[in-house]
């Protein structure tokens, strides 16, 4: 059951993302977006293989979007903020590879 949790957040993850980068660009011959899909799921399939042998209770937490801590919560808004902003910037130059 946790092992298809995690299978199906990245699959979703990665669809949406592909769809962030793709859309806007017209095409899937976009050479940066299949290089920062590179960069950011092969580490991060890497990392959560290693949780799932190692530590399926930390795994299982990091699953599970909904942070306890107030510090953290603020950390996960702030960073989405950078992301979203991030695409915003990209887009509105232009300034696909």
């Amino acid at each position: 059951k946790l092992f298809v949790g995690a299978l199906v957040k990245a699959v979703v993850g990665f669809v949406l993302m592909a769809a962030l980068l793709f859309l806007p660009a017209g095409t899937l011959h976009y050479s940066g977006g299949w290089l920062l899909l590179g960069v950011l799921f092969i580490p991060m399939l890497l990392f959560g293989t290693v949780l799932f042998v190692k530590s399926p209770e930390l795994l299982r937490r990091r699953l599970d979007a909904k942070e306890k801590r107030s510090a953290q919560k603020d950390v996960v808004k702030f960073s989405g903020l950078i992301f979203i902003l991030t695409f915003h910037k990209d887009i509105q130059e232009s300034t696909f590879f």
